[in-house]
């Protein structure tokens, strides 16, 4: 073995052409002879009697960088697989190839996940767009959409959960640019909150000599006050049925609209579509947001108003 570059493990000094060298023959460390002499023993006599032996430079090297390494991405389906297995987890092929790419602590994201793809194939069709589009187009929280988008594309599964949509919908969808879906649950959101909202005004107005809708009108729906009350519960009911369709369907509705929203890009982009584009288009926007409670605000004023009108005319 050639041990010019190496450090005599007695005094530190890099071993030069010429040296005398001297090995010790129960763990391999190399000694200038001199040095050796000097101390009648090797200098790695702590390793003597285990399993340990000494280590070049280039071998202590690549130790240390495979200590760094967190995972190993298989070069087939790009799952990350733990640095020392010998084939990948999920598709069996060999890691210890060339083609095996291995991910520092730099590349990974929460909880271990390398980003921005999740270990997915960056390359695999979602449905007329890579997995690699798609990721870039929904931009935050990736680590919940693209798993879930992934097995609605290889299930055909349409269910899932989505917390916000429930809560609500078109704040959840304008956040989203799905403006389509956002004034759609914003109009009947407020059409079905509208029977409750003139039954507290009743009850305001009664005996309120300030009120600014008509005594009669208010009278004749007091009176008529049970075919209110039934029709708040039926509104109630269709309320909350509506949130639960948007609930288990919402992330479905906003992977069609990516896959949408992708294929309007590139039929409207000169050459390969660019990532800039795919930014600019996707993600979230918390102003939409803020714009559909203003919007709510003013909806909700003008079809109370005209609800009300409405009852008094019919009862």
């Amino acid at each position: 073995m050639d041990f010019i570059g190496e450090k005599c493990v007695a005094c530190g000094e890099i071993f030069k052409d010429g040296d005398d060298i001297v090995v010790c023959p129960e763990c391999g460390s190399p000694h200038h002879r001199a040095c050796y002499k000097a101390q009648n023993k090797c200098a790695n006599s702590a390793l003597h009697g285990t399993d340990e032996s000494w280590h070049s430079s280039a071998e202590t090297a690549q130790e240390e960088a495979a200590a760094e390494k967190k995972f190993i991405i298989c070069s087939s389906c790009h799952f990350p697989n733990s640095v020392d297995a010998e084939s990948c987890v999920r598709c069996g092929a060999d890691l210890t190839s060339e083609g095996a790419d291995g991910e520092d602590a730099e590349t990974e994201a929460p909880f271990g996940v390398p980003r921005p793809y999740l270990g997915f194939n960056p390359d695999e069709d979602m449905g007329g767009s890579p997995l690699r589009d798609v990721a870039d187009f929904v931009r935050t929280n990736t680590i919940y959409y693209i798993p879930i988008f992934k097995r609605m594309k290889d299930t055909g599964r349409s269910i899932s959960f989505n917390l916000i949509s429930f809560v609500f919908p078109p704040v959840y969808f304008a956040n989203r640019r799905m403006w389509f879906w956002a004034m759609l649950s914003l109009i009947v959101t407020v059409l079905l909150s509208m029977p409750l909202a003139v039954s507290y005004l009743i009850a305001d107005g009664l005996g309120n000599s300030y009120s600014i809708f008509p005594a009669e009108i208010i009278q004749k729906i007091y009176d008529n006050r049970h075919v209110l009350s039934a029709l708040v519960d039926v509104c109630n009911v269709a309320d909350m049925l509506m949130r639960v369709i948007f609930c288990l369907f919402g992330n479905k509705l906003y992977f069609r609209f990516v896959l949408k929203s992708l294929r309007r890009l590139r039929a409207h982009s000169e050459g390969e579509l660019r990532r800039e584009e795919i930014f600019a288009a996707g993600g979230v926007r918390i102003l939409n947001s803020l714009l559909v409670v203003v919007m709510s605000l003013a909806l909700t004023f003008v079809a109370m108003y005209g609800a009300y009108l409405l009852l008094g005319f019919i009862l």
